[in-house]
């Protein structure tokens, strides 16, 4: 997913909303000395990580199965273009649902806006590095994607040669994580944080599976993103979490304290 500087001064905008616009005891916040590091931090690895990725250049030998691991191998010379693009659709369905649900949230007064602006600039700084790491990790080239151990196939381009992580696995979990934390921790009674988790994991693991079936990626591709992932969402999330609420669990107890 492309991060341009439009995106990037969204977020600064998003930065400032959050910092003045007070909700009653939400379970994430935005605080400067937050986000000035994961962002900057963030922009800076993004702009190494495209810098690398384009730098990327074909091998001059023809790929080797041997090189995949063995799981790996029967999935090689898999080419269906058709799944790719159901693939990009249901990536762009699992990212408008929560998007578009808390922008609604917002709109019905369900949301303050600083914790909408907390959601969105949370989104956009798991998406700098989530597709930071796996630009990087691409350009090492540790094996080709399935489709280039088929006859014929397009070997010339560099990219093809850096299968290992799916970036659009990493990208679906990252969200299906970020989704399910968020509702869960803002709603903790509902009866529908089950179907949030279900529904969000089972469209990222589609994902991931058409990416397999595309000839984009190998299982090993697959597993990898949608840990990276996820572990992106929990981290980036924990870093934002309400210095005000803080729920303390006991034998025979559960409460919860309020601190300034």
């Amino acid at each position: 997913m492309k991060i341009n500087a439009y995106m990037l001064f969204f977020a600064w905008i998003l930065l400032a909303l959050g910092e003045n616009l007070y909700a009653k005891d939400p379970p994430y916040e935005l605080t400067w000395g937050t986000e000035a590091p994961i962002l900057s931090l963030g922009v800076a690895a993004y702009i190494f990580s495209e810098y690398s990725f384009s730098q990327m250049e074909p091998r001059s030998s023809a790929p080797l199965k041997e090189d995949l691991l063995p799981w790996d191998r029967p999935f090689a010379g898999t080419y269906h273009p058709s799944l790719d693009a159901v693939s990009d659709w249901t990536l762009f369905a699992l990212v408008a649902f929560p998007l578009g649900f808390e922008t609604a949230e917002l709109a019905l007064g369900n949301s303050s806006g600083s914790e909408a602006a907390t959601f969105f600039l949370t989104a956009i700084e798991v998406t700098l590095w989530q597709s930071s790491v796996n630009l990087i990790v691409r350009s090492t080239r540790l094996w080709a994607r399935p489709e280039i151990y088929r006859s014929g196939a397009d070997r010339s381009r560099g990219e093809s040669w850096g299968s290992f992580y799916s970036g659009h696995t990493g990208a679906a979990f990252s969200i299906a994580v970020l989704s399910g934390l968020w509702f869960m921790d803002k709603y903790p009674n509902s009866a529908y944080v089950p179907l949030v988790w279900g529904g969000s994991l089972a469209l990222a693991t589609t994902v991931g599976l058409l990416r397999i079936a595309a000839g984009k990626h190998y299982p090993t591709d697959v597993l990898a993103g949608a840990l990276i992932g996820s572990a992106a969402s929990y981290f980036v999330l924990r870093e934002h979490r309400s210095s005000r609420v803080k729920v303390a669990v006991v034998p025979g107890y559960i409460g919860a304290s309020v601190s300034f």
